[in-house]
């Protein structure tokens, strides 16, 4: 009787490890924006000057300005968390493919945003900063690399929903600088910048709280121009905790309260009783951005 044949064992190919070598060009880029950002947020931290700009250059108009801020936070700290977030796909990402999806994603953003806060300082504040547009050719050149990815992982249509959530997130921030969703975001009223930097110069003040309704009332009749008044926070250690010395100094009791000219006022004034409390006469358009 005939043996039969023993069926060969079938050899398994040795896996190869799916984790993905660096990229080097995508990391030197992102580590540059790194650095990049993380100067500027030290110097908007510590109100330190900028580097290799004098005073009224065209960095500092933009570090002053209202673009220079969002949701409370420095701009450059939302551009240190995107460039960080970069590098660590650069650089440690396990597959190719996650790794173009994240830079795709956060690449396309970045480089929307860059071009519309460009924008503002061109045609709005009328200046240009060189940070930023050392900013913005850096997030152009990860963008532009992000496009010899497509073919090779299919990233067409991640490449579409990333450019239209780049679209809504510049939308967004347009309607936020406008004052749409915050008034205190928005252009300031010159009438309200003069009102509140007069209250400041005859050193009036006022005393308030920040979990007081009342205060932050009469900080919103100010809209954009609230961070100029003469504000005294009594409840730094929270509301149980013990006032600030300067209110316990002037014998707060009740929050607001508005000292003006030696005149003790312990209610939300109205800006027009503001004005007149205070001897406010200039006339500004109320109009004018």
């Amino acid at each position: 009787m005939a043996r039969k044949p023993k069926a060969r064992k079938k050899v398994k190919p040795a896996k190869r490890s799916e984790r993905a070598p660096p990229s080097i060009l995508l990391a030197i880029l992102s580590l540059l924006g790194l650095v990049l950002t993380t100067s500027l947020l030290v110097v908007s931290i510590t109100k330190s000057a900028l580097p290799y700009c004098a005073s009224g250059s065209g960095c500092e108009i933009v570090q002053s300005s209202r673009w220079s801020t969002l949701l409370g936070l420095p701009i450059t700290a939302w551009g240190w968390a995107t460039y960080a977030i970069l590098t660590s796909a650069a650089l440690f990402a396990a597959r190719r493919v996650t790794r173009w999806r994240i830079i795709v994603f956060f690449g396309t953003i970045a480089f929307g945003v860059s071009v519309y806060l460009n924008a503002v300082s061109i045609w709005i504040l009328g200046t240009v900063c060189m940070y930023c547009i050392a900013s913005l050719a850096l997030v152009t050149a990860i963008y532009l690399l992000t496009w010899r990815a497509d073919g090779l992982f299919g990233l067409s249509s991640w490449r579409f929903g990333s450019s239209a959530a780049a679209l809504v997130i510049v939308a967004l921030l347009a309607l936020h600088y406008s004052g749409a969703f915050d008034p205190t975001a928005g252009p300031e009223d010159p009438y309200l910048k003069a009102l509140a930097e007069y209250l400041v110069e005859i050193d009036a003040k006022f005393y308030g709280a920040y979990w007081c309704p009342h205060c932050q009332q009469q900080k919103m009749a100010f809209g954009a121009s609230a961070h100029r008044l003469p504000y005294t926070e009594c409840s730094p250690n929270g509301q149980r905790g013990a006032p600030a010395t300067a209110c316990l100094i002037a014998e707060i009791k009740n929050y607001p309260t508005w000292v003006i000219e030696g005149r003790r006022l312990d209610r939300t004034l109205t800006v027009e009783e503001l004005a007149r409390y205070a001897g406010f006469r200039k006339q500004v358009g109320r109009n004018e951005l």
